[in-house]
């Protein structure tokens, strides 16, 4: 037995990764497969704005607005009026200037962003001194 009173085996145990718990695991999971779908969908976004173009002869680029407006108009109008009766400065300069960004950058941005969420930090190096 070691004169610390743990033994050996409590003095290895600092070294030993941490056991994370399935709730952990689970909710790590999820968001990376929610990424995953994310960017997935920037990518055919992508791909769609590039048949677009080329059939056009000119750059086409699907912005949010458009995009919600042409595939849920009634949720869109809806959200619209649900948010400027919360406030219109809210909904007039700051979500129609964030919606006029591109489908997939929005959506490829943020699945990269929760992909990279996703990931366990590494655990930190130790190193033995004599």
């Amino acid at each position: 037995m070691d004169r610390r009173g743990g033994g050996a085996y409590s003095s290895r145990r600092r070294f030993l990764p941490a056991r994370h718990s399935n709730e952990e695991t689970m909710l790590r999971l999820l968001t990376r497969l929610i990424g995953l779908l994310l960017l997935a969908g920037g990518f055919i976004a992508l791909i769609v704005d590039g048949t677009r173009s080329i059939a056009a002869g000119r750059l086409m680029v699907t912005s949010i607005n458009r995009g919600t407006a042409a595939v849920f108009p009634g949720l869109y109008q809806s959200m619209q009026s649900s948010v400027e009766h919360v406030s219109a400065y809210l909904w007039d300069p700051v979500l129609t200037t964030l919606m006029t960004a591109p489908v997939s950058v929005a959506f490829g941005g943020v699945g990269a962003l929760l992909i990279l969420l996703s990931h366990r930090r590494q655990a930190p190096l130790y190193y033995a001194r004599r």
